[in-house]
């Protein structure tokens, strides 16, 4: 089977790839000459290129829900230093396995998808600012110059994820860039960020929010990776210049070719539930460490300890073998449950994405933030997430009945639908961090970040454990004998997963994806929760 795909950084080329008989192996051929690295089959190239268009062929068209009379601008006067540069030394730093981090990725996509996109306008009409703009790209000639005042959005170009991870002497709050470079370099140099157009300005800071720079986190509109922040978490950091600011959530970037838009598209519908599952559950871990006992990781602690006692005996859930594997190593004991000691037995490591697509559920267990990529990993292949519930607010103890909310840990049959405006639920923590899932995922139901019906319910398809980690394992023992419900839940995850992937080449702004429901989240927050009418 060949898979024809064009990754962010393989633009104007054109790859096809011929997987062998075992799935695994492949080669290629590649339209492109350009110096191509290829590497657990993901695929970089070494430079960054110079044309504003990614797409090798023609214009790309508007996907459903993004208006046509939507423009936006995005600062072309930043210095290559903030900009370019920076997106060349990531590309060659994760090309070379320098950087092996993969969170940080979705800001390298999002500004390559900006760039190409058919919105996009490069010459303003703006008599007070005569050195306004510079053209760029083979476009720009063609594009006639707009008004001011019909702009309806100003895309900042800086990576600020990516800025933060080059360095090699990281630290917390991404305090190792210094506040004056990104206030001369960046911040100063955008010239219509002022009055009642700094709401019209979007950052791309597609990290955890926290990780953020200070003098960004809390800066206007800006996409982040979550969980938004607003006045009612009294333990935010404001700097001096902070004014009203929004975040906008964004999923992780999945550069794997096999999740690319137009493999989500294809798949039939009911493929989300008959695909056959070898296995009832997958869960890889890392070593253990020092930080789990003080930080929210310690529920993983809590779950491998609670296989270590009570599931010695247990070698298939609801007839099926299940996957408990531990991957890499940081820093661990050797006390560490090893992969293969229960459920299956296995010698191999496991392609983790693989195996999640041959599983009926995937823990995504508390990491050090809300949102963790996992989640949206397993989503894409066709695995539901199962989380932990923590009630966040203690004057509400029976939310999960008088809201609505689902219990799957006590009410095995009976899966009502989780519909309060008001839910308490937390997939994170009990504690003043305990984001609610509507500040912690994107799009969620009931966060006001599009209309309605376009939210996502996440209580619809994701196994919610309550009472910790000890029900994890009666839960999905009585899920097992239920068929048809975990049918309607992949069923249900089937419809939504096409959102959190993002097209690249030949991909780009063709089908409704990551990108073109942000852009959705965008106008719609531009115009305060209304929609958008041109």
């Amino acid at each position: 089977k060949s898979v024809l795909f064009s990754l962010v950084d393989l633009q104007q080329s054109t790859l096809q790839l011929e997987f062998g008989n075992d799935g695994d192996s492949f080669r290629f051929n590649s339209s492109s000459n350009r110096n191509i690295v290829i590497s657990d089959k993901k695929i970089y190239r070494h430079e960054t290129p110079s044309s504003a268009n990614l797409l090798s062929s023609s214009s790309p068209s508007l996907p459903p829900h993004i208006p046509k009379a939507f423009k936006f601008y995005i600062y072309e006067n930043l210095p290559s230093k903030m900009t370019e540069d920076i997106e060349r030394q990531i590309l060659e730093a994760y090309s070379s396995n320098a950087i092996t981090y993969q969170n940080f990725k979705a800001d390298l996509v999002i500004l390559r998808l900006f760039r190409s996109h058919p919105s996009r306008v490069f010459h303003i009409n703006d008599d007070a600012n005569q050195n306004r703009s510079r053209t760029r790209g083979a476009n720009a000639a063609d594009n006639a110059a707009i008004n001011l005042e019909n702009i309806d959005l100003f895309v900042v170009p800086y990576p600020h994820a990516s800025h933060c991870l080059l360095s090699p002497n990281w630290k917390n709050e991404c305090m190792h860039v210094d506040d004056s470079l990104i206030q001369s370099q960046v911040l100063d140099k955008l010239n219509y960020y002022k009055g009642d157009l700094k709401r019209r300005h979007l950052f791309i800071n597609t990290m955890e929010v926290f990780l953020a720079h200070p003098l960004l986190r809390t800066i206007g509109r800006s996409l982040t990776l979550g969980p938004r922040l607003s006045s009612i978490h009294s333990n935010v950091n404001h700097h001096d210049n902070d004014e009203l600011f929004e975040h906008l959530i964004v999923p992780y970037f999945n550069d794997e070719p096999g999740y690319q838009p137009s493999i989500i598209h294809s798949r039939p519908l009911s493929l989300w539930y008959t695909h056959p599952r070898k296995y009832s559950f997958a869960y890889f871990y890392g070593s253990t460490n020092r930080r789990m006992t003080r930080n929210y990781r310690i529920h993983r602690q809590y779950f491998l300890e609670e296989v270590a006692i009570n599931w010695k005996k247990v070698g298939l859930i609801g007839g099926k073998p299940f996957i408990l594997e531990k991957i890499g190593h940081d820093g661990g004991s050797e006390s560490d449950i090893e992969s293969g000691q229960h459920g299956e037995q296995t010698q191999k490591r496991y392609n983790q994405m693989k195996t999640y697509s041959q599983s009926v559920f995937c823990p995504t267990l508390p990491g050090d933030s809300p949102p963790q990529k996992r989640f949206f990993d397993v989503i894409l292949a066709g695995c539901i997430p199962v989380v932990l519930v923590f009630n966040t607010n203690t004057k509400a103890a029976n939310h999960l009945n008088s809201d609505g909310g689902r219990n799957d840990s006590e009410r095995y049959g009976d899966f009502g639908k989780g519909d309060s405006k008001h839910n308490h639920t937390s997939w994170f923590s009990a504690d003043s961090n305990g984001y609610t899932v509507q500040d912690s995922y994107p799009w969620a139901k009931h966060s006001s970040t599009l209309p309605p019906d376009r939210e996502i319910d996440y209580e619809s398809f994701v196994v919610q454990i309550y009472g910790g980690v000890k029900n994890i394992k009666p839960t999905l023992e009585a899920l097992m004998e239920n068929q048809t419900e975990i049918q309607r839940r992949q069923l249900e995850l089937g419809k939504v997963a096409k959102y959190f992937t993002y097209g690249a080449g030949e991909d780009a702004h063709v089908y409704e994806d990551a990108f073109s429901m942000m852009l959705e989240s965008v106008i719609y927050s531009l115009n305060s929760g209304k929609d958008y009418s041109g």
